[in-house]
């Protein structure tokens, strides 16, 4: 796992509180057009940390290499880069909807996000915005947490990655809307309307979803 700090300079503001819902896992990559020092160096980091202020992105990487010395101190390798944020940057997107993106994991192909956001209409708008910045997006899960009693939490879970991508938004839409939750707070009908299908359609592909997740452990 890797530990990441991210942070966003900006000029004071009115103070505000929001309950966040949903818990999201994207996978993304930059276009090509740019190169994420996240994407460049953040592959086995140990450690992300991300800031941004005056249009710069600030990204230090740093990686612990080889065995501990005799002093008990690994050697460490930090990297430091300061690159321009342009519209293909996508973790200023998220800031955009007040989301804290954490970087979870960095691959060859893709960069590895999670944020929590407050519904289900912010999640699709975050995601339309970020298909303006990168043509390799997914959802892969998706989470909703829902305060009991105060000290205690339901939580809702879709592993989306081996879903099509009518499936995701279907899936991600039954989430948020309380369809699995117990009792259901929206039922087949009223999830049909929403994508303007039949009940039969909308049943059959809740079937599938349902077949390819085993949402039976999650009910």
């Amino acid at each position: 796992m890797v530990e990441t700090t991210e942070r966003s300079s900006t000029a004071a503001s009115d103070s505000t509180e929001t309950t966040y819902r949903l818990y999201a896992e994207f996978e993304l990559s930059a276009s090509g057009e740019i190169a994420c020092p996240v994407e460049v160096f953040g592959q086995n980091a140990d450690r992300i940390d991300r800031q941004s202020s005056d249009g710069k992105c600030h990204t230090e990487t740093t990686h612990e290499c080889g065995d501990e010395t005799p002093s008990g101190r690994a050697d460490t390798e930090i990297r430091h880069s300061k690159t321009e944020i342009t519209s293909e940057c996508f973790c200023p997107i998220f800031f955009e909807y007040d989301c804290m993106p954490k970087i979870a994991a960095v691959t060859d192909d893709a960069v590895v996000i999670r944020a929590f956001l407050p519904d289900r209409d912010c999640l699709s708008a975050l995601i339309d915005d970020l298909r303006e910045a990168t043509d390799d997006l997914s959802l892969r899960r998706l989470t909703r947490v829902d305060s009991v009693d105060g000290d205690r939490s339901n939580s809702v879970t879709l592993d989306l990655s081996t879903l099509t991508e009518t499936e995701r938004e279907t899936a991600a839409m039954a989430v948020s809307s309380g369809y699995y939750e117990t009792p259901r707070e929206a039922n087949i009908g009223e999830l049909a309307a929403e994508l303007d299908i039949t009940k039969s359609a909308m049943s059959q592909r809740l079937s599938s979803i349902e077949s390819k997740l085993a949402l039976a452990a999650f009910r």
